[in-house]
């Protein structure tokens, strides 16, 4: 029964990575590809992608703190005997070394020197992105952990929630700090500068260091509780905890702003955006353990209710629909609106887009094992999809051609694509660990 448990567990985590990283495809892919014209407030459905793109980037961080804790803490040799502690700190230094390596360009390497007699150096290179933050992050909750195994007197849970909302804090105050004598590349790796120029991190240790340290304050709580995460209990906790950070963050901001100036630092009062995403984090989590736990009732609903799905009649129905009333609105020049913002044309593109989804699950023979696989190999697909995308590392990829100049129809079709190759990647990654594993940090499924 205890072996299932922890099964279940590393499922549930396992699960959220693999959201989380299809997001981060689907979400990036968008953002490079979708023209200028197309982006907009007046858009409802642009908003609501624009807030699931919002979602994906604290969704990564919290679960990286998350699973990465939950491992350290679940061994409980002396800290330096924790074989995690060795494992993550490696791991730590391998992301950051990976982040400014990915930021390279070996083209303008390989290109020498320009007319004004300098290296043709990416700017890039200075940046502190995803993989550097998370790197210095997943660090920091080993000092966090070695810390508390001398002062004992606080819980690990509550050392890392509070750092992780002081994350948030002093922001302000962080920023507010004369940078002005450090290099380029240190400031990168604190704050996102106002100054106007061309290379700025966008993923500084402040404040996204916090989601990472809120992630391991779960992480700790689930190690130490197995027999909670799958109860109704803590489902509930989560969702009200949540509830609570997107409803009172502002409240409690306003009353602690006093006290924070007082002691010498900046306003914090407006920073609620950044509690509320992680409460959003916390409903999204809610929702994965909470589908888990019944997922044998949606199996068998969907064998009872859905099992048409499992025919091509859908796909084809919809397909040839969508086709239909798409070449009929070109031809004829129908602008008929169903909706205030929605289309004849556009539910042309909808219903030829249900029918690409279905055909797409379909043709990648998609199953539970492959979605779970997904998320034990993020940094591979992280690592491989900024090569592919944003021309890391070789100088050359995929922005290059396809900068903000595809409509939506052929963004959303283009991102269908991008996640098919790296569900292949992942389904194959066997094959290419044979290979390049020498070369690659490949991540290996946790244990």
């Amino acid at each position: 029964m205890a072996k299932q448990k922890v099964h279940n567990r590393l499922v549930f985590i396992d699960i959220a990575r693999s959201i989380a990283i299809l997001m981060m495809l689907e979400g990036h892919f968008i953002v490079m590809a979708l023209t200028e014209n197309h982006r907009g407030n007046d858009i409802f459905l642009y908003d609501i992608w624009r807030f699931t793109r919002g979602l994906t980037a604290p969704l990564f961080f919290t679960v990286s703190g998350l699973v990465f804790t939950y491992l350290l803490v679940r061994k409980k040799e002396p800290f330096f005997k924790n074989i995690r502690v060795k494992k993550g700190l490696t791991r730590g230094v391998k992301l950051i070394l990976w982040g400014y390596a990915l930021q390279l360009n070996l083209f303008y390497l390989i290109k020498g020197l320009d007319e004004n007699g300098s290296y043709t150096f990416s700017g890039y290179v200075y940046i502190f992105h995803v993989l550097q933050c998370i790197g210095a992050s997943l660090i920091t909750v080993i000092l966090l952990y070695g810390l508390q195994r001398i002062i004992k007197v606080v819980p690990l849970t509550w050392w890392l929630g509070i750092f992780g909302a002081l994350a948030f804090i002093l922001r302000p105050t962080i920023y507010a700090l004369d940078w002005s004598g450090f290099p380029e590349i240190i400031e990168n790796i604190f704050v996102v500068t106002s100054d106007d120029r061309s290379f700025k991190s966008i993923f500084a240790l402040f404040p996204w260091v916090g989601f990472v340290l809120l992630g391991a304050m779960l992480g700790a709580y689930v190690s130490k509780n197995p027999g909670q995460v799958y109860t109704h209990r803590f489902t509930l906790i989560l969702f009200i905890s949540g509830l609570f950070l997107n409803v009172c963050s502002d409240l409690i901001l306003g009353f602690l702003q006093p006290i924070l100036l007082q002691l010498g630092g900046r306003p914090c009062y407006g920073l609620g955006y950044l509690f509320a995403r992680f409460g959003q984090v916390m409903w999204v989590l809610a929702l994965i353990i909470f589908l888990g736990k019944h997922k044998r009732y949606l199996r068998v609903l969907y064998h009872r209710k859905f099992a048409y799905l499992k025919n091509w009649s859908i796909p084809i129905v919809s397909g040839i629909l969508g086709i239909s009333i798409i070449a009929y609105t070109l031809f004829t020049g129908d602008k008929t609106y169903l909706f205030p913002t929605f289309t004849l044309n556009a539910l042309g593109h909808l219903l030829l887009f249900i029918g690409v989804v279905i055909t797409t699950v379909k043709l990648v023979n998609w199953n539970y094992d492959l979605f779970i696989k997904i998320g034990q190999n993020t940094l591979s697909i992280y690592i491989v999809h900024v090569i592919i995308l944003y021309n890391g590392l070789f100088g050359f990829g995929l922005s290059t051609y396809i900068d903000r100049n595809l409509s939506p129809w052929f963004s959303i079709v283009g991102a269908i694509g991008f996640i098919l190759v790296f569900t292949y990647f992942v389904k194959y990654i066997e094959v290419f660990q044979k290979y390049y594993n020498k070369l690659f940090f490949w991540e290996k499924k946790s244990k």
